[in-house]
């Protein structure tokens, strides 16, 4: 299996979304509002829908979801200690660990959604589905938590506020309780998940208002 094919259309469409922000017209205004659009309404409609759709069976899948929870934990206690280790921690600003600190543990959902869909089909979504639902949430509390905390803000307002962890807890509970999407509504959901992963692909070639904030917006999603 070669690899570098699989990735090469989605970094193509990175280096694509970079060029396009960097050298032409449409410049940092125009991606700050399609920032907006994807943290606001597309990446939370894609979470919502890529745990929906499928039933989620608790018993066959919570060997997947402790491994990742696991997993995700412990990429968030080693990116949080590093300010405490010896030697390196006196070295680090704390207000700059704290809006860094998240690169060490957030995965870019855009490739992982398009790798397994490419090598394992459908059950492959499903399961990057499962994993993304299960460690969003652990994801985006560690990382507004520092944040809220240095900017002084509170952090369940934050929580409670965040685009993605709503879509991600409100998918989790409808889908434990059988709802299903109806078939109506499906190619709109197809056509609005299909839109958030090519947007999702442009790189962030700015620092927008709600992540100068102190907010886990825009400027972070294509790592989680």
């Amino acid at each position: 299996m070669n690899y570098f094919e699989l990735l090469l259309p989605d970094f193509l469409l990175i280096a694509c979304g970079f060029l396009v922000c960097r050298y032409t017209a449409l410049d940092r205004a125009l991606w700050e509002q399609i920032d907006r659009l994807v943290y606001f309404l597309l990446f939370p409609v894609l979470l919502f829908y890529s745990i929906v759709r499928s039933p989620l069976d608790l018993q066959a899948a919570s060997g997947l979801m402790a491994g990742g929870l696991l997993l995700a934990a412990t990429g968030i206690g080693l990116s949080y200690a590093l300010p405490h280790l010896p030697l390196i921690g006196r070295r680090i600003d704390r207000r700059a660990h704290a809006a860094g600190a998240q690169i060490g543990f957030r995965f870019n959902s855009f490739v992982g959604l398009a790798l397994a869909e490419r090598l394992a089909g459908a059950q492959g979504l499903l399961l990057i589905a499962v994993l993304i639902g299960t460690c969003v949430p652990l994801f985006n509390t560690a990382a507004v938590w520092p944040m809220a905390r240095h900017s002084q803000r509170h952090l369940g307002r934050e929580l409670l506020t965040n685009p993605l962890i709503l879509a991600t807890a409100c998918g989790l509970v409808l889908n434990l309780l059988g709802f299903r999407i109806p078939a109506w509504l499906e190619p709109d959901a197809a056509f609005i998940t299909g839109a958030r992963q090519t947007a999702g692909c442009v790189p962030d070639c700015h620092q927008t208002p709600a992540a100068a904030a102190g907010r886990v917006g825009p400027d972070e999603i294509a790592r989680a």
